[in-house]
């Protein structure tokens, strides 16, 4: 590496949050189980859990409406299955829809009620809440249960959180 990439990179943090407007417009919410283990600017939910709790093995309790951005990357899987079965939580990941944890618990799940995919790329913060360069990828919004798509419903009609809307109507699907 070279040293002013060095110098980039010594600067880069991993934790990336989500802006306090996305998290303000779709709230309020309950519990956020995957808020960062220090630094971070503004509240997200009333139960914010760090890495420290362990918020995916702590239970959800269901009529807690969740805010989920969960950690990108290897183990996202996990975060993914538990947000599907908890069923009442909005859920911001990058748009993967090539990947497994889409297909099992976005698209072949019956707690998915709506998929909102974001035009253009969102901007996350630092935890200084200083807005950083638009994220390598576009992301989408995943709602689990009725609470959680009537809020991003609401965002997109309201042109709040611009992209296309996708009620997820349940039929029955046959592999080929």
């Amino acid at each position: 590496m070279s040293k002013a990439n060095y110098a980039v990179a010594e600067k880069t943090t991993t934790t990336w949050l989500t802006p306090k407007s996305i998290v303000d417009l779709l709230g309020p919410f309950d519990l956020d189980p995957c808020t960062p283990q220090e630094g971070m600017p503004w509240r997200t939910a009333k139960t914010m859990l760090t890495p420290a709790d362990d918020g995916l093995a702590t239970p959800w309790p269901v009529e807690d409406l969740v805010w989920h951005n969960p950690p990108y990357g290897r183990g996202q899987e996990l975060w993914m299955e538990k947000a599907a079965e908890h069923g009442n939580n909005i859920s911001l990941v990058f748009a993967r829809t090539d990947t497994r944890w889409a297909h099992r618990f976005v698209f072949g799940h019956s707690n998915c009620r709506a998929v909102l995919f974001t035009e253009g790329r969102l901007k996350f913060c630092n935890t200084e809440g200083v807005e950083g360069d638009a994220c390598p990828t576009g992301s989408m919004f995943v709602a689990y249960g009725a609470e959680a798509e009537q809020r991003l419903r609401k965002a997109w009609e309201n042109g709040d959180i611009k992209g296309h809307f996708i009620a997820m109507q349940r039929m029955e699907v046959s592999d080929f």
